[in-house]
């Protein structure tokens, strides 16, 4: 990808054909799979010990540490050229997965929960940083359709991963699918030698970076608290939808046909979004986006009939990639470009600490009624996305408002 390319917004076809696109989109769809393989993988692999308790330890000591590091991880990133991080990143975690798939068996549990955790922990910075890239790269022009694609990968990878676990465990058993994981990350380290360079900060711009800390926190905070609510939204939704077709009488395990359905769906969202322009301000789309989503899926908790609950599910999926595309946009538009990384992993981190919050909340609440625990956190998120998205003068500051670095011609 080459930011002195004189473009115009054409579309798809001419990001895809922008210098370096094809390796990083393959790195990174290689390194997204295993991330979204993991949850599955890692409780199955727990199973296979003997306890599923195990499993569930090991999946959340991955996603936590994602969780926890990646804010971290992406300002220490930002201080290492793309291709050096990521490929160091990502041959750390391919061992960390290919140790749990040749010891899964004889491992201690803790000393398998450890280790699931330094293989999510350690990753946790590339997703953020293979985002910044792309933004630094792009032609300005194309960026909202570059985002659009990077959205549709990542939902690419989330409509694979669970039935590429289901059918290695088929084949074998969950170590089978632990090991590709393990495979899909080196390979991904590999294609990371092909990405392009990014543009170098100079001595200033970082100083800048680290004098305004607190003001950059001020201009990301509207994205991350959107990228937390929207991260509540799925943790939800995943959470809550097993037992609530168990309740209406169908097996748990539809949710995982209803949850490619979601992405499929999420997908075509997506690039629908980023073939055109749309009102209002950036921040104000992604609200906008996630309320709809929001409102979408409510039938699914309050209906208790198994073609209301699929036909919610999927057709939510519409607005996903959207809010996600829009979220990450209003990021890189109030941001300064070297706070880029270090910004997009925070995002990662919000959406990813939303996720558990709600995955906690729906448990503790599904004592009470499967209907009342998943309705209650999607009108919470309703409510908050519709507030997000009123005019800034009339529920305070946004990034309409807030945004140092915000520059109007983005939005």
């Amino acid at each position: 990808m080459d930011a002195q390319v004189s473009a115009q917004p054409t579309g798809y076809r001419k990001v895809v054909t922008t210098r370096g696109w094809r390796p990083w989109a393959l790195t990174t769809l290689l390194s997204r799979i295993p991330d979204a393989m993991a949850p599955l993988a890692l409780v199955l692999l727990g199973h296979q010990t003997g306890s599923f308790a195990v499993g569930g330890l090991a999946s959340g000591a991955h996603a936590i540490t994602e969780a926890v590091l990646a804010p971290w991880l992406g300002t220490v990133a930002d201080r290492w050229r793309a291709r050096r991080y990521v490929r160091a990143a990502l041959s750390v975690r391919a061992v960390a997965y290919a140790l749990l798939a040749a010891t899964a068996t004889v491992l201690p549990a803790p000393a398998l929960v450890v280790l699931a955790g330094v293989a999510g922990g350690i990753g946790a910075g590339v997703p953020g940083q293979l985002r910044a890239l792309l933004a630094r790269c792009m032609p300005r022009p194309l960026l909202r359709q570059a985002m659009s694609l990077d959205t549709t990968l990542l939902e690419l990878a989330w409509t694979v991963a669970p039935a590429a676990v289901a059918g290695l465990v088929a084949l074998g058993d969950a170590r089978l699918a632990v090991a590709a994981m393990a495979v899909l990350a080196a390979t991904a380290a590999l294609t990371s030698a092909r990405l392009p360079p990014a543009p170098a900060h100079s001595d200033g711009e970082r100083a800048a970076q680290r004098s305004s800390r607190r003001t950059i926190l001020r201009a990301a905070a509207p994205s991350l608290a959107l990228g937390m609510v929207g991260g509540f939204a799925g943790g939800a939704l995943d959470t809550a939808v097993p037992p609530a077709l168990n309740a209406v009488g169908s097996p748990a395990s539809l949710a995982g046909v209803l949850f490619t359905g979601y992405s499929i769906t999420s997908v075509l969202g997506g690039l629908i979004y980023g073939m055109h322009r749309w009102p209002g301000r950036i921040h104000r789309q992604a609200a906008v986006f996630l309320a709809l989503l929001c409102a979408m899926l409510l039938p699914s908790a309050l209906v208790p009939s198994l073609p209301v609950i699929a036909a919610s599910v999927v057709a939510a999926g519409l607005f996903a990639a959207p809010q996600i595309t829009a979220r990450a946009l209003t990021l890189q538009r109030d941001l300064p470009e070297s706070a880029w990384s270090a910004g997009f992993s925070s995002l990662y981190a919000a959406n990813g600490a939303g996720y558990g919050l709600a995955g906690f909340l729906v448990a503790a609440m599904l004592p009470l009624g499967v209907h009342l625990a998943y309705s209650i956190p999607l009108l919470a998120c309703l409510i908050t996305a519709f507030l997000a998205a009123l005019p800034a003068g009339r529920v305070g500051p946004t990034s309409d408002s807030g945004g140092r670095y915000r520059d109007d011609r983005d939005s």
